[in-house]
């Protein structure tokens, strides 16, 4: 879903529009679920890597992790959407209106907790 206009009009309405869509997509899984109960048991130590990309409402979020087998992962990191879109938001508000500011911001939507490491 796109709009032509950049502006912070433009983006609520993508974010809005993306809202019913993800509402329809919910529906059509939740009517999809099987019956029955949902049993998972997971014995031992890991060892392995994974590796996923979702989709969040803020952009994709990256998680990778890689086990030794032991009781602690080797490796974990998260690579959050907010800060990915931090270059985009700087570029934006160059030039803007000291007005502008937090409307723009806002419509970025950014999670700054998330980008405190």
């Amino acid at each position: 879903m796109v709009e032509s206009a950049g502006d912070c009009y433009a983006r609520c309405l993508v974010r809005i529009r993306e809202t019913f869509h993800s509402i329809d997509l919910i529906r059509q899984a939740a009517g999809k679920i099987p019956e029955g109960p949902v049993d998972l048991k997971v014995r031992g130590l890991p060892k392995g890597e994974y590796f996923s990309r979702i989709e969040q409402p803020r952009g994709e979020v990256i998680h990778y992790v890689k086990a030794n087998g032991s009781k602690f992962l080797q490796r974990f990191r998260v690579r959050v959407p907010t800060f990915s879109n931090i270059p985009a938001m700087i570029k934006v508000l160059k030039g803007s209106e000291v007005a502008d500011v937090p409307n723009i911001i806002l419509t970025l939507d950014p999670c700054i907790s998330c980008t405190e490491r």
